[in-house]
């Protein structure tokens, strides 16, 4: 009855790790880029989620846990465990929006953001050119590695903090507002080049229409844009891939500090 009773306790323990990492790991899958699209069925991200849980929990069966003793208590675990995945998940979620807002630029300067499409990752309706970009970047991310960078920092959060041992340091909201701030700028930059043209090209038409007023500038004009839209983001495809090539896994450097022992 002794020997039932410590193997009983032994997979309670196991399981209750399991069923932490699981939660740490299912918080990333929600909002991570390569695995948050709902383009992809919630039944093959859930069965993602349970195999990297599966592969990562025998590395945490010696972590130190306490028995919860309660339902309060367990949904206090759960709750932080999520939390950590989530917050590293919104962190490259949010770097990638900067590609959203360079895609809007480009549509509503060009006078063709009428034409927008559903995102698949985001499930709101976004430029065509949003979704042109962040299919692009999401590809370059993806060659580079940056699914496998982003899962060794999964790796390392559960080294510097087992499960069941969750905790933040204070600057985590001014990380989250530090990459909010670098995502814009870089959504800007990527946008520079399409935008100066576009300018140019409506400072153009505007000299036009004052020399010719019997020509059609909506009709003239609109074409031009989208001329002028389409050259100018293939001449800069190239600047875009270098810029995100070279800043492509600062959002998940700059949590790593979140996630570190404040002690020795």
């Amino acid at each position: 009855k002794r020997r039932m009773e410590l193997l009983l306790q032994l997979y309670t323990h196991q399981f209750l790790v399991f069923v932490l990492v699981l939660t740490r790991v299912s918080g990333l899958v929600v909002l991570a880029p390569v695995w948050g699209s709902t383009v992809i069925p919630a039944r093959v991200r859930a069965l993602l989620a349970i195999g990297m849980a599966l592969i990562i929990s025998p590395l945490c069966w010696h972590a130190p846990l306490d028995d919860p003793g309660n339902v309060l208590h367990l949904l206090l675990l759960v709750g932080g465990e999520f939390a950590v995945g989530l917050s590293l998940g919104l962190a490259v979620y949010i770097y990638f929006a900067g590609l959203e807002v360079a895609g809007q630029l480009m549509g509503q300067m060009s006078g063709m953001s009428l034409a927008d499409v559903v995102s698949p990752t985001s499930d709101t309706n976004v430029s065509v050119f949003s979704q042109f970009l962040n299919i692009l970047v999401l590809a370059v991310f993806v060659s580079l590695g940056g699914h496998q960078h982003l899962l060794e920092a999964l790796l390392q959060t559960f080294q510097q903090m087992p499960p069941g041992q969750t905790h933040f340091a204070a600057s985590l909201v001014d990380v989250l507002t530090d990459i909010l701030t670098f995502s814009f700028v870089m959504g800007l930059q990527i946008a520079a080049p399409v935008m100066v043209a576009l300018l140019l090209s409506i400072v153009i038409m505007g000299l036009i229409s004052r020399t010719l007023p019997q020509l059609n500038v909506l009709a003239v004009g609109f074409s031009l844009n989208a001329t002028v839209l389409l050259g100018a983001l293939l001449l800069s495809l190239g600047i875009l891939a270098r810029v995100f090539h070279e800043q492509s896994f600062t959002a998940i450097d700059m949590m790593r500090p979140v996630f570190m022992r404040s002690g020795p």
